[in-house]
């Protein structure tokens, strides 16, 4: 196998920049975990007002 090439200052701050947006609260495991919580929040609020 050959090496890659090294990538420039520029790529590598470009697919740096891509990664991070793939994390957080936007990502698809940060809005499926807010997805549940709020499911979680709506049945604990039904018993606090209704009760078992």
């Amino acid at each position: 196998m050959h090496d890659p090439k090294p990538l420039s200052r520029d790529e590598e701050w470009r697919y740096a920049e891509k990664a991070l947006t793939w994390y957080g609260w936007g990502s698809p495991v940060g809005l499926g975990f807010a997805l549940v919580a709020l499911g979680v929040a709506a049945v604990l609020v039904r018993f606090a007002v209704l009760g078992i």
